[in-house]
Parts: C-alpha cells; structure tokens; sequence
C-alpha cells in the first residue's frame, strides 16, 4: 500500500470526507476535482492505496496527516484567492520527503492574474510529472517547465443517452459551464435575438455563480426586448442531467485566440454528445476531434439554422460522437491513465 496527498482548495476537500471521501469528490461542482482528481484518486484506492486530502490554506486543517511517508503529491488547481505561500510551501515540503510531485492544469495559468502565475512558474520548474487536459494545453505548458507534458482528458462519468433531435414550435437551446464563460454566450445575444424573431426559443442557462448570475439570466429577455426566453438554473448534477435531457441542442462558445480558452478541454463537447445531444460550437482546438460530430463554427446561429434542416444528419453525428466519447473519455480508460501515471513514479512492480 502506498499514500498520496492531494492538495485542492476548500470546495473540494469538503466533499472529502467520511468512509468514502474519493467518491464524495464526484459530487464537486469544479470539473478539475470531479472529472480528473475524483477519477485519478478512485483508481488509487482501488488499488488498495490509501489517499489523504489537505487544504493547504488551512492551518491546523482537521484532517491533515502526517505525511512525511507520502510517495505522491497530487496537487489539483491553485486558485487566485488561495494562499500563495501556503501552496508553496506544501509543494515544497512534499519535494523534501522525497515525495512526487504531480502537476495538473485545466486552465493556462500564465494568462490568469496573480498569484496564479507565480505559483506555477515554481512548481513547474520542481514538479516530477504535469499533467494537462488537452494537447493544446501540452504544447501552451511545454515552454514553462523542464518535464515532458501529458495529456490526460476530462473522464465523462454520466451515463450515455440516446440520440435525439426532434424539435418542437420552440427550440429549447441549453448553455452550461462556469461563469467566466458567460462572456463568450453573451457576444451571441445579438444574432440569437434576430433569429428568434423568425423562429421561437428559449435559453436554459446551468451555472454556478449565485444571485449575480441568476439575475444576469433573468435580465436578458427585457435586454433584447423580449426576442427570446430565458431561464437560469443552479448548476447540480441533476440539474444537468435534467437540463440534457430537455434541451434540443447544446451552444458551446468560445474564442480559439484567447489563451485563457485556447488549452480548453473537450469535456463539455463531450458531455452534450454523451447525452444524446447536439453541440453547436466554436473550434477551440480539442473540440476539432469532433468535427465530424457537432456543428464547429463562430456564427453560431448558423449551426443553429444547419441543424434544423439537417435532422437526419444532427442524429448521425451524434452516434458518431458518441463512438469518440466511449473510445476516448470513458472514465475506467481515464482511471486507467492515472493509475499508470501514479505507479509508474513511486516505481510499482508490475501487478
């Protein structure tokens, strides 16, 4: 048996608890903690390894260990509103065990405000493995750090539904992610509303974000008088799930040029083909393994337009997306690149 630490912020560690924290982390509502850390520790401990999660901002943190006999450091996102040195020092302490240190980033931490790119400039410098979501991502990171960068994508954990698109007298159109996305839907708003005023629909907004986000929701319709129709829900995973479900088609918006978006994950292309839907979306570059699967594009009102006079062939490229999903984002082939990540660096005997 052999311990890992892993390192997160609050809203991770607090889902980490009782007789089965690994599988609490499956409830968070951060994507690099539910798709990636939760998967990564899961295969750990079904290996008969044991896991212990730190806040590194929280001295004294209850459920800290003794970790001196720790052989890997997994250290998931570092936030701007985490503490600097805290997260440094953990990392620090973990590298003098000797413990390995493992990397891994969601988001290009060099284009975000301080402190985020102070921290990863030094743990990418003394790190033993990064890890990243996308191949974009890798070849961002590779400048930064002396390690070879690996590619493991975002598990899809949801069950797979059936393909379907059969639009009624609304278009019921869905837009889930986290808030600091709301930018790049909002830039559509325009062309949304003069499409509405030929064909009705209605946009379902699932995000976190609180009161801020449900009243940025709930003022679009008066914005673009009345055009089209609006509803905020908080993001849960049954709100997704239920949000999937009733939706004819997923809008994914982006920018390829910005960094911030550039490295971004194929996780939600992904999770609306898993469900049966269609996505309408940018070409952000891990979405252009679906190309033959979705609708890529930047006026995304004419991947609207496409895939209602192309039913028959949005149904097509579900299936086709779906075989993409199963082949590439299943969660026990991405548990499986975790673990022989994690064995591969504290040297396991081959089992």
């Amino acid at each position: 048996m052999a311990k890992a630490l892993w390192l997160m912020g609050w809203t991770g560690a607090q889902l980490a608890t009782g007789a089965h924290p690994e599988r609490g982390l499956l409830e968070c509502p951060l994507a690099s903690i539910r798709l990636r850390a939760a998967v990564a520790a899961l295969e750990w401990k079904r290996r008969g390894n044991e896991s212990r999660f730190h806040v590194p901002d929280a001295a004294g943190d209850a459920r800290d260990f003794d970790s001196k006999d720790a052989e890997i450091c997994f250290v998931t996102k570092f936030t701007f509103d985490a503490n600097l040195e805290a997260w440094r020092a953990a990392c620090r302490a973990a590298k003098h065990r000797p413990c390995r240190l493992v990397i891994d980033i969601t988001d290009y931490p060099f284009a975000m405000q301080p402190p985020i790119p102070a921290f990863y400039a030094e743990v990418l410098r003394i790190c033993d493995a990064v890890v990243v979501n996308s191949e974009r991502m890798a070849e961002m990171i590779a400048p930064h750090t002396p390690r070879r960068v690996l590619v493991i994508e975002d598990a899809i954990l949801s069950k797979m539904g059936g393909p379907e698109f059969a639009p009624g007298e609304r278009v019921e159109l869905l837009w889930f992610g986290h808030p600091t996305n709301l930018d790049y839907l909002e830039a559509r708003f325009e062309d949304l509303a003069q499409f509405a005023r030929e064909r009705r629909c209605r946009l379902t907004i699932v995000t976190g974000g609180g009161r801020e986000a449900e009243q940025w929701a709930q003022d679009i319709p008066a914005r673009f008088a009345h055009a089209f129709e609006s509803r905020f829900v908080p993001w849960s995973l049954e709100a997704m799930a239920v949000a999937l479900r009733e939706c004819d088609l997923v809008l994914i918006p982006s920018d390829p040029a910005d960094p911030l978006k550039a490295g971004a994950s194929a996780n939600r292309i992904a999770e609306a083909l898993n469900a049966g839907r269609f996505p309408v979306a940018s070409p952000v570059p891990s979405y252009l393994a679906f190309a033959e699967a979705a609708w890529l594009g930047q006026d995304l009102v004419q991947g609207i337009e496409w895939a209602l006079a192309n039913r028959d062939e949005v149904l097509a490229r579900i299936r086709r997306g779906q075989a993409v999903v199963e082949e590439r984002f299943a969660a026990n082939r991405i548990g499986r690149q975790w673990r022989q990540l994690l064995e591969r660096l504290v040297s396991f005997p081959d089992r």
